[in-house]
């Protein structure tokens, strides 16, 4: 009897742990979510980076509390743009690959936070905001896409692109570009900034 019993539960602990290794696995398996998620591409500034559909090279960044731009009509006065938080301009070169389209841009702060790149109308830079610029595959582009964001999300953060103008798609390249971050380059980059970055369109010399 004592040995029927002992069988029976050898079977049961052997069954448990079978479940629990069962469990374990099935935790330990990716979701979907990160199964289909963008494969990132990561890089520093400066480096040219081929991703899918496009390529990139990001240049420096600079802070300014407001913009100042060409007004609606010739003569007008400038127009100001402030931000909410700070502005973080980046220099980008970019260009499409095989097909013509767009190339997005989002800041990713160092806690998982994004912020998308601001609308081509805020700053209003016609050909210089990269931000729903239709580009011909095989040309180059040079500009700069902006971001307002809050001054203490600054530290840590990095540049993110990919191809399209909405969200990254999925299993698509999402190429993430290490700016340099730290405490000292936000620091001079403070110090550097301005509270009126003036943008406009130069005066036609004679």
């Amino acid at each position: 009897m004592s040995r029927r019993l002992a069988v029976r539960w050898g079977l049961v602990l052997a069954t448990v742990l079978a479940l629990a290794l069962i469990v374990t696995l099935r935790r330990e398996q990716p979701s979907f979510d990160e199964k289909t998620a963008p494969m990132l591409l990561h890089a520093s500034a400066g480096e040219r980076v081929a991703a899918r559909g496009f390529s990139v090279r990001v240049g420096k960044v600079k802070l300014a509390h407001a913009y100042l731009i060409d007004g609606q009509q010739r003569g007008d006065p400038g127009r100001e743009v402030r931000a909410d938080g700070v502005w973080l301009s980046a220099l980008v070169e970019v260009e499409r690959s095989h097909t013509n389209g767009y190339v997005a841009a989002q800041l990713r702060t160092r806690d998982g936070r994004t912020y998308r790149a601001a609308p081509n109308e805020r700053p209003d830079l016609k050909g210089f905001n990269l931000t729903d610029t239709y580009l011909v595959a095989g040309l180059p582009a040079n500009g700069a896409y902006f971001f307002d964001v809050p001054a203490n999300a600054l530290e840590g953060a990095s540049l993110q692109l990919y191809a399209g103008n909405s969200a990254p798609a999925q299993l698509d390249h999402l190429v993430d570009i290490t700016l340099g971050l730290d405490a000292a380059k936000v620091k001079a980059l403070r110090a550097e900034a301005t509270p009126l970055l003036d943008l406009r369109t130069p005066e036609p010399t004679e």
